[in-house]
């Protein structure tokens, strides 16, 4: 039996039911996506500023320790 991602449907309502149910589940797929992203990119920002001696402080980052010499 062939798997059936689109049922043919007699009515337009029900193809329009149909095609309305894809896009949301795809606009939530989306959104979730991009908000793993979004996270990521935070975690690997907060990383990066520690290793140049920056720590959150409040509402701004402050350096707390001098930045390493790169030689």
């Amino acid at each position: 039996m062939p798997l059936r991602i689109f049922r043919t449907e007699n009515s337009s309502a029900a193809a329009r039911e149909r095609e309305e149910k894809v896009e949301r589940a795809l606009v939530t797929g989306f959104r979730f996506f991009a908000d793993l992203l979004k996270k990521s990119a935070d975690v690997i920002e907060a990383r990066r500023l520690e290793r140049g001696g920056y720590e959150k402080q409040e509402k701004f980052l402050e350096r707390t320790s001098p930045p390493r010499d790169k030689t």
